[in-house]
C-alpha cells in the first residue's frame, strides 16, 4: 500500500525547516532550488506545496503566528482560572523562547530584504494575533496587552546577543513578579493586588531613597534672625505724606 502522506503536516514541517535556513543564510539569498536541497525535498516535491518564495515567506508568517497564539489558546481552551493561564503562558514562554528568536532573526533578514509594506502587514498579522489572545485569555485591556507584547518583542532580541537561556528566563521571572498582582490578583481582592504592587514598586521597582543623616541642614546658633520692624514706626511718615511735609 502507498504510504499516506499527511499534506499539511508536512507543509509545517518544510515552513519550520525554512524559518531556520533564511535565519541562518538570509532571504534573498536563497532560490527554490536551493531552498529544496537545503530542507531535504525534490524541487517539485517544494513547488507542490510553494509556488514561489514569496509564498514560503507568508507560510512563515502564518505558521508562527499560529504556534504561537493558536497553541496557546488550545492549551488553556479547558483552563478557566486566570491563575492558571498565567502561569501557563509564562512556561509557554520558556517553551518557545528559541522559536521567538529565530523569528525575530527572520523579521529582521525581511525588513531588510522585503517591501516595507509586506513587512508591515505580516509585522500587523503577528502582533494582533498575539494581543488579542492576551487579552482575551488573561482578561486584561488590548493596551495592558500590548505592552506587553513590546515588551516581549524586546526581550527576544536581547535574547540574541546571549549564550543560553539564562538571560530570558530571569526576565520571565521579572514578568512573574510584576505582573501577577494586576492580573491574577486585582480581578479577586482589588486591595491585596494594590498592597503587593506596593510592596514590589518599593522593593524591586524603585531604589531606596533614604535622606542621609549627614544630608540635615542644621540652623547656625551664631545666625541672628532679622527682626521684622513694626509697621507702627513708619506711622509717623505717613501722616508728614498727608500733611504736605
Amino acid at each position: 500500500m502507498p504510504k499516506i502522506v499527511n499534506h499539511d503536516e508536512q507543509r509545517l514541517k518544510m515552513l519550520e525547516k525554512c524559518l531556520y535556513l533564511f535565519t541562518r543564510k538570509g532571504y534573498s539569498d536563497v532560490n527554490m532550488k536551493q531552498i529544496a536541497a537545503e530542507i531535504g525535498v525534490s524541487t517539485g516535491s517544494l513547488y507542490h506545496y510553494f509556488s514561489s518564495k514569496e509564498s514560503i515567506l507568508a507560510g512563515i508568517i502564518a505558521w508562527s503566528g499560529h504556534s504561537s497564539v493558536d497553541e496557546y489558546i488550545k492549551r488553556t481552551s479547558s483552563v478557566e482560572n486566570i491563575c492558571d493561564r498565567f502561569d501557563m503562558i509564562l512556561d509557554f514562554w520558556k517553551e518557545k523562547r528559541e522559536l521567538y528568536k529565530n523569528i525575530m532573526l527572520f523579521a529582521m533578514n525581511v525588513y531588510r530584504n522585503v517591501d516595507s509594506g509586506k513587512w508591515k502587514a505580516a509585522y500587523s498579522f503577528f502582533s494582533e494575533a498575539f494581543i488579542s489572545c492576551m487579552s482575551e485569555r488573561l482578561n486584561i485591556s488590548r493596551q495592558f496587552a500590548r505592552s506587553i507584547f513590546i515588551h516581549c518583542v524586546g526581550l527576544s532580541f536581547h535574547s540574541l546577543a546571549f549564550d543560553g537561556n539564562r538571560e530570558c528566563d530571569e526576565e520571565i521571572k521579572f514578568f512573574d513578579k510584576i505582573l501577577r498582582p494586576p492580573i491574577v490578583d486585582a480581578p479577586d481582592d482589588m486591595e491585596k493586588a494594590a498592597d503587593k504592587f506596593k510592596e514590589i514598586t518599593s522593593t524591586i521597582l524603585m531604589n531606596e531613597f533614604a535622606i542621609p543623616k549627614t544630608a540635615v541642614i542644621k540652623k547656625n546658633k551664631t545666625t541672628k534672625t532679622k527682626k521684622a520692624i513694626p509697621v507702627r514706626k513708619y506711622s509717623h511718615l505717613k501722616t508728614q505724606r498727608k500733611h504736605g511735609k
